[in-house]
């Protein structure tokens, strides 16, 4: 089974990866596909950063992890939405373990097609401090299967301003995701 993890990945972080890598081993997973949102739907009205740098700092991000990869899955055009991809990789017989953190889970509700993408995959939820299920209506608790990360409570809308800000990312996110960053200006 493969997992997949999507999201905007502006900037991928340990939170991430940690999410990643707790879903491999607990769910025997074959791989971890992180596929970056090219066009995220939920972050109309909000400047990101161009997709080019988004997979970029991905793929930065997840190398040295056998386990994990990097992947350009999302179409060239139009909304990234979750179930238009599980469809067409369902067509190509792949068997999916789709993984979020709590914070997607509690947003599940204004995803298209949640009930689509809950039979075309096996979705896991990883806590994440700060987030519990309390507003999760119990149609989804009973779609997706939670499961406890360690405590690390980094988002990237933090990150971004404390680049912004000039303060202390280190030990946050990969140092090669934090050298792209700085040589291409991106946050500041």
């Amino acid at each position: 089974m493969t997992g997949l993890l999507g999201g905007t990945f502006d900037p991928p972080h340990y939170g991430h990866l940690i999410l990643a890598m707790e879903a491999f081993f607990r769910f025997d997973l074959d791989r971890v596909l992180l596929v970056p949102s090219r066009f995220p739907p939920h972050k109309t009205g909000r400047t990101v950063t161009p997709f080019l740098h988004r997979f970029r700092m991905t793929e930065l991000a997840t190398e040295g992890a056998p386990e994990l990869a990097a992947s350009d899955l999302e179409p060239p055009e139009g909304p990234s939405w979750t179930v238009n991809l599980l469809q067409k990789l369902k067509g190509e017989g792949l068997e999916i373990c789709f993984i979020m953190g709590m914070d997607s889970l509690r947003e599940l509700h204004t995803w298209k097609d949640p009930g689509g993408i809950s039979r075309m995959a096996r979705m896991v939820a990883g806590t994440r401090p700060g987030f519990d299920g309390d507003p999760v209506s119990q149609e989804f608790r009973n779609m997706v299967e939670t499961f406890s990360i360690p405590a690390v409570d980094i988002s990237s809308s933090q990150l971004r301003n404390r680049f912004a800000e000039g303060l202390n990312t280190r030990y946050l996110l990969p140092e090669t995701v934090r050298d792209y960053i700085r040589e291409n200006d991106l946050y500041a």
